[in-house]
């Protein structure tokens, strides 16, 4: 008997409750789920979580996501990134925050558009 597939887990930090709601009902059956909406709990649940892709976005309430970013770089600095921000260009600080193996897309977005980055990355 084949075991089910594995779900990838995804941790996504957005602090706008209707967008959080819309992933968690978008994507609930595609991945495992974990959802913050402050960077302070973003690294709590990165810590317990252990997610392999984590979604990020740069505009939180309580910590710049750049900041927020870095402080991830050093503890978890291969963990895939799918930034997401209103920022049109985000090309120079993905090589300043050695995000070369992540991704970033700009608001508004397709939900495919994001899951295709998702299953992308790493």
């Amino acid at each position: 008997m084949a075991s089910p597939a594995v779900r990838r887990k995804v941790l996504i930090v957005e602090d706008e409750g209707a967008l959080r709601t819309s992933y968690e009902r978008f994507f609930a059956e595609r991945y495992e789920l974990a959802l913050a909406g402050t960077g302070a709990e973003g690294l709590r649940r990165l810590g317990d979580f252990n997610p392999d892709v984590l979604v990020l976005d740069l505009r939180l309430p309580d910590t710049d996501g750049i900041a927020l970013l870095q402080n991830i770089r050093q503890t978890h600095p291969k963990l895939p990134v799918v930034v997401t921000t209103a920022y049109v260009s985000m090309e120079p600080l993905m090589g300043v925050l050695d995000l070369e193996h992540s991704a970033y897309l700009v608001k508004p977005f397709d939900l495919n558009e994001l899951a295709a980055r998702i299953d992308a990355a790493g």
